[in-house]
């Protein structure tokens, strides 16, 4: 048998070569492939991150609108009440003497000339004919001459104003303000208040009519376009009542049926249209967030529309510049991680040493874990820093809220007040004609009682707006001041119950504070305001079906040195899919109608961490309640 010859040296280096070769070529595989996947993810990640940034700032600019709108439209009915309840309308009016027509004119130019807004006020008969008609031109209130006067009966405000229920303020849609069927130059974006006058209120039967011009009001909604985003305002059929391109507005007064955001971007208005408008949605290479807008909050079964849509845009181009500025951040990693593995294989092939390679690996494995780490400890903090500004969001929006209720509450004495002074001034004008012409004894005693009764309503009516504006100067101070201090239950009940009457006025929801005894605690009355507020505004947004009445009890008792609190409503219950995570961040159930699910989380959070306490939650078909056990006095600190 011929001997087997075992492998030259060279040979074996060649194999050795050859192996080695084939596992660096795997290796240079396996290392495009990672980048490649990574390159991608991380693409993804990092596009995902941009996108919820630009999500929560349109969204909340959406809320700015939507959150202004409010505030007109409550102005406006409040301004249309106040009117129709005005003594002198009233008297010119009483259904028990013949219509006064001149002094209802004279008290409708009294109107006029102190709210600007307003470009018409009238009142109407039923048939719809104008029976006093008050225009202004250059901002100054003139009375329309009996010839002028139109017949309004089939104009849809009107018809729509008929069937409304007495003491409820219709508005109209929003539309371009017409005269003798002619839109008017320039262009008048108007909504019409209207109210019914009759037996209910003891006057003659008719409609109350204010034409409110919005033009200014629009102009402000327009400056909310910048360089980042762009403002849209669209109807229900679609046509554009705001646009950063004006000829795009008013199209179907305007007849220019293609200017119709139906017709221009069908994805989008489908979108829209859906039931659950709210989402954001990337369409056209934009960011669309979107909401709708109801501005007939009175309305109950009509054939108008009952509301439009704003829209809030990324500026054209600004996504395509986000993902190209990713793609090259991207790019310009991955190469680089590229180089840093090829140098590491050439490194590997010049030592030629397979132990070698394999602690090399080691060590590249073990730096990539130690950047994983890192990172993922950078993302952990970031984590917490967006938390902390949610929390410091949520707590600017309650403080929005409440400067809303501010405004809510003090229209109505501010109001009243202002309306008692102007009849006031009236009587005096009375009475300075009356020594022209000859005082009589009846004059001055008609003055006399006008005055004194004007003065007492002007005194309540004040009286009341300082006792508004100390209790929201309490809260706000209260919770713009994290401090330990020491303070009164039931006062602070009482504040919070203020800045929360607005809200309730508009739901059918109760709200019974059961606080009877004095109770004077230690502690951040700001952060317990807050807890009781979150777990109010909880109760009323989430505790309810729509439409369904129902009560929400606030308890205190004493136990000890502890005080035990409970916030309980009778109304469904909570949702058994959010139930055991109810205190978790970020879980809600109807996020998209703009929840962020932080309320009960922070609720948590300052019961357990700074009023040293703790809280329990029951719920079933009959209702849900909040329990919580808090110290008379905190000792900790912030």
């Amino acid at each position: 048998m011929t001997a087997r010859r075992e492998p030259s040296v060279r040979q074996k280096a060649f194999s050795n070569d050859q192996r080695f070769i084939a596992t660096l070529t795997a290796m240079l595989l396996l290392l495009l492939t990672l980048l490649a996947a990574g390159g991608f993810f991380a693409y993804i990640g990092l596009f995902g991150l941009q996108m919820n940034t630009f999500e929560n700032r349109q969204n909340l600019r959406v809320e700015r609108v939507i959150s202004a709108f409010s505030r007109e439209l409550g102005h406006i009915r409040n301004l249309t009440r106040v009117l129709q309840n005005s003594p002198s309308v009233q008297q010119a009016l009483d259904a028990g003497q013949p219509a006064d027509l001149d002094a209802l004119a004279a008290s409708f130019v009294r109107f006029a000339r102190a709210v600007p807004a307003i470009s018409q006020v009238r009142w109407l008969d039923p048939s719809g004919e104008e029976k006093v008609r008050i225009n202004l031109s250059q901002g100054r209130p003139y009375r329309v001459g009996e010839a002028e006067l139109q017949n309004k009966a089939q104009r849809y405000y009107f018809q729509e104003a008929l069937r409304t229920a007495p003491g409820q303020v219709y508005l109209s849609r929003l539309d371009l303000n017409l005269e003798h069927n002619l839109i008017v130059r320039p262009l008048e974006p108007s909504l019409r208040a209207s109210i019914l006058t009759g037996a209910h209120d003891d006057q003659h039967p008719g409609v109350l009519v204010i034409n409110i011009n919005l033009t200014a009001f629009f102009e402000q909604l327009r400056s909310l376009s910048d360089s980042r985003m762009t403002l849209e305002l669209v109807d229900e059929q679609g046509y554009w009542l705001l646009h950063p391109e004006r000829e795009r507005e008013w199209g179907l007064q305007l007849n220019r049926r293609d200017q119709n955001l139906g017709l221009l971007s069908p994805a989008l208005w489908q979108s829209l249209t859906r039931p659950q408008t709210g989402d954001n949605l990337l369409q056209g290479g934009r960011l669309w967030s979107s909401a709708r807008l109801h501005y007939d909050l009175d309305a109950t079964d009509k054939s108008t529309p009952a509301h439009a849509f704003v829209l809030v845009a990324s500026a054209p181009g600004a996504i395509a510049k986000i993902r190209t500025h990713l793609l090259t951040a991207v790019i310009l990693a991955g190469l680089v991680l590229l180089a840093l593995g090829l140098a590491a294989l050439y490194h590997l092939y010049r030592t030629h040493r397979e132990r070698a390679r394999l602690s090399v690996a080691l060590e590249q494995e073990q730096q990539q874990l130690v950047r994983a780490y890192s990172n993922l400890e950078q993302s952990h903090i970031q984590l917490h820093e967006l938390q902390d500004e949610l929390v410091e969001s949520r707590r600017l929006s309650s403080l929005g809220m409440m400067v809303a209720g501010v405004a809510h509450e003090l229209n109505t004495p501010t109001g009243g007040a202002l309306m008692a002074i102007s009849t006031l001034q009236t009587q005096l004008q009375k009475l300075q004609t009356s020594v022209r012409e000859g005082m009589t004894r009846t004059a001055l005693d008609s003055f006399l009682s006008h005055t004194e009764s004007g003065l007492q309503l002007a005194e309540q009516n004040l009286r009341r707006a300082a006792d508004l504006i100390r209790s929201f100067k309490r809260m706000a101070v209260d919770r713009s001041h994290n401090e330990i201090s020491r303070f009164d239950l039931a006062e602070l009940i009482r504040d919070l119950r203020n800045s929360l009457s607005h809200r309730l006025k508009k739901s059918p929801i109760g709200l019974v504070m059961d606080i009877h005894e004095p109770l004077q605690l230690t502690g951040y009355p700001g952060i317990l305001s807050q807890v009781l507020q979150n777990l109010i505004d909880n109760a009323l947004s989430h505790g309810f079906k729509p439409g369904h009445s129902g009560e929400i009890h606030v308890t205190a008792t004493l136990s000890g040195e502890r005080l035990l609190l409970s916030v309980s409503d009778n109304g469904q219950g909570i949702d058994p899919q959010v139930r055991d995570a109810l205190f978790d961040p970020f879980v809600t159930s109807r996020r998209s109608e703009g929840h962020t699910g932080l309320g009960l989380h922070l609720v948590h959070q300052w019961v357990y961490q700074l009023l040293e306490g703790s809280m329990s939650v029951e719920s079933d078909a009959t209702g849900t309640s909040f329990s919580l056990d808090i110290p008379l006095e905190v000792k900790g600190g912030l």
